[in-house]
Order: structure tokens, then sequence, then C-alpha cells
């Protein structure tokens, strides 16, 4: 094999595919990727019949990539490069034009400019086989919005969770048009929704749960642009096609958890606050919370709630810190604590589009719900009628949230529990 390719393009290619597949794995296949110079139809279609095409794949048996990119192919061929060293490679070479030569002993040289690389290449046919890439359902999502509802809901998915492993990954659900995305942990809940179009297939309605690590992956692939990312639901997989480029994973076969039973129905307080003061506030009492300021870590954050006033402050042994803000308050006072890092990371994935932020709560010991101002689709909670009676707060007589107006996203922290009464 000996094509010639621009560094710039096999580049752009070789990044995303890296970061599926393996650095370690038993299987030695999976630690490289596979060049076809041209594309073998025999495992796969490609968007085009081009002979001057290359096509790079990645799997792990559980996640999988593939792209095309252009090459002049002096002699075709399919092999296998080492993913680590090929990159560095690349990354190494001058800009300009790349050649890969292999001969039929597996020896690669990689030229750029003056200068040569050489390692040591595998046949292509000891690649693992990847799933074909059809299924019963499909539906299109412009990318900016799958990039929102990821952004919005990825941080809350546990990293690791032995008991509930359905908490491991991402609640996806389409129906009526829209596609819902869930991530949740032991300490977080976050849910966010987009529009979908072109619905086909024998059910418009479909319920899966994807890997965490794959929706992360996902969403570095993700641009802002109106391009419609197709997402094919199979059996046992999901595939999304991105321009030039198909991104899979194997569906987490096991249960979500009854996420919906933790969601408060009534609420004592609520308040209205702008998003970018309450979020520099968060950040100056991480600064004392997670013991920046010397000392032992691990305090929390502090919310108290009265008259028109939330006081945010954070003490530990290494300093303390009190800011005051200015929202719009109704119902009970109340003080309830955080773990920092939980609070934080729910407030840095709040849209910048929404720009004031509607938070509701019940007791010390139940925690927040934090939605858009105008309020979102997912819950319908109450005022509290011991506190509330008959004076209904201004967000309850709201208008329904339109889609065009702010993003319909919902989150709901746990509290920590505080080392001092509080009402």
């Amino acid at each position: 094999m000996k094509v010639t390719f621009s560094k710039k393009e096999l580049l752009s290619a070789l990044v995303p595919a890296a970061g599926i597949s393996q650095v370690k794995n038993t299987y030695l296949s999976c630690d490289g990727l596979l060049f076809e110079c041209p594309p073998d139809k025999r495992f796969g279609d490609y968007d085009t019949d081009s002979p001057s095409l290359c096509r790079i794949s990645a799997f792990d048996f559980e996640k999988g990539l593939r792209t095309t990119i252009r090459c002049t192919i002096h002699e075709p061929g399919m092999f296998l490069l080492n993913t680590q060293s090929v990159l560095q490679i690349i990354r190494a070479l001058p800009e300009g034009e790349i050649s890969i030569e292999i001969d039929r002993n597996g020896a690669a040289v990689i030229s750029g400019g003056k200068v040569n690389f050489r390692m040591s290449a595998g046949p292509g046919e000891n690649f693992p086989t990847m799933p074909m890439f059809i299924g019963t359902d499909t539906c299109k999502i412009p990318q900016s919005a799958l990039r929102r509802v990821l952004s919005e809901t990825v941080f809350a998915i546990a990293q690791n969770d032995l008991q509930r492993t359905g908490f491991t990954g991402g609640l996806f659900r389409i129906r009526d048009g829209e596609l819902t995305v869930t991530g949740c942990d032991n300490h977080r809940l976050a849910l966010s929704r987009c529009s979908v179009s072109g619905m086909s297939g024998s059910n418009v309605e479909a319920c899966f749960i994807l890997p965490g690590k794959f929706l992360g992956e996902l969403l570095r692939l993700l641009g802002e642009s109106e391009d419609e990312v197709i997402m094919i639901t199979g059996r046992k997989h999901v595939f999304f096609k991105i321009p030039n480029l198909w991104f899979f994973t194997r569906i987490l076969d096991t249960d979500y958890p009854e996420y919906e039973k933790m969601l408060p129905a009534f609420y004592r307080t609520e308040a209205v606050v702008s998003r970018a003061e309450l979020l520099d506030a968060a950040e100056r009492a991480s600064i004392v919370a997670e013991a920046k300021l010397g000392g032992i870590g691990g305090a929390y954050v502090k919310l108290e709630f009265a008259e028109n006033e939330l006081i945010i402050s954070s003490v530990a042994s290494g300093g303390a810190v009190d800011e005051t803000l200015s929202p719009v308050t109704s119902g009970a006072e109340l003080a309830i604590g955080f773990e920092c890092r939980n609070l934080l990371e729910t407030l840095r994935a709040c849209p910048v589009s929404s720009e004031r932020l509607r938070l509701r709560l019940n007791t010390s010991l139940l925690g927040m719900l934090i939605e858009p101002d105008g309020g979102s689709s997912f819950l319908n909670t109450c005022p509290d009628p011991s506190i509330y009676g008959e004076n209904i707060p201004r967000s309850m007589k709201s208008s329904v949230l339109m889609p065009e107006e702010t993003a319909d996203f919902l989150y709901f922290v746990l509290p920590t529990r505080m080392n001092v009464s509080v009402k």
C-alpha cells in the first residue's frame, strides 16, 4: 500500500479515532486503526464512489468510529497501524503532504518533507468485524441541538456505579417528535430536550441507555452548525451519522432507575436569580470550600434564602467567605448546603441563553430544582398551600415555555447535611 494524504485532513480523522481505539486491550487488533485504501464494500458502504478515498476505522467491541478522507492512492491496500504511534508520528511531521508506504511484510514508512519514520503494520484482515450500520428507527437532529442537550446532561452521568449500572449511561427517550436526554448519579439529576425530525421506522417512539463515556466523546465531535446528525437505532447498537463520519456504541442492557420518585411535588421556597451572578458567587465560594486557601478541604457551600436576599457562604479551616445576592424570592426562609463540585458543575451546565434561573426548594434535606426563569416542561411542581395559601408566585402565572425563547432543561441537586442546625 502506498498513499499520500494532506496532513491537516489526516490529523482531523486520526484525533477522534484515537479516542475510540484503546491503548491497552486484550485484543491487539483493537489497539490499531484500520486503513482501507480504497474502502472495501465488503466491510460496509460509504458515501461516495470516488476512488481517491481512504476509510479509517476504530473499534473496541463496545463503541466504534469510521470516517473517510481524501487521498491519492498509488498502490491500494488494507493495513492496521498502532493508534498512538501513528498519531504521534503524524503530529510530529511538518505541514504538507504525508506519505504512508507499507510493503507485503508489514514494514511501514511514514514520510513528510525530509523526515522518514519506520514502524510495523498488521494485516487489515485481523481487524474485528464491526456491526452493520442499519437499524429499525431513524431520526434527524441538528448538530447544535444535540450538542446542547448533551452538554446540559453528560456532566451528571455517574462515572462508576456498581449497584446501579444504568446511572453510568444517559437515558435517551424519543416521543412525539422530541428527544429527551437524562443524566443522573447519586447527587444530581439533569434533563434536557430538543426537537427531532425525519422520524421513520415501525415505531416512532424509542427508549435506550447509551454509555456516558461514549456520549462524552460524541459531544467533542459535534459542532455548532445546523447540519443534521442522523441517529439510527438498531437492536443492540445506536449509530450517529455526522458528515463524513459514523460513530456508534452498544446500548447498555440494563434498566434506568426511576429518578422521577426523587423529585419533589411541592416547594416551599422559590427564587429567581441571575445565572451569571449565582455562578460567580459559587465560584468564589469554592475557593474556600475546596481548600484553595489552605487547610482541610471538603467544606460545603451554604445557601440561605430570605426575603429578596440570598446569602452564599462557606467556612473552612483555611478561611471563610460570604456574599449576598438580591433575587426575587417568595415563600419560607430556608438554609441548605451543597457539596461544592456538585453545585458548580450544575450551574456551569446551565445554558448562557438562560440569563435568569428559577430555584425551587422544599426543605434543607430534599434538594433544589433549577429551571429556566420561564419554567420547563419536565415537572409541574406546585407551591405548598401551607406556605403560599392562595398567593400563587409570579412564575406559576407565566405563559407556556416556548422552545425558541430558551432551552428546555431541568436540574435537581441533592444537598449535603450541614453541621449546624438550620430552619
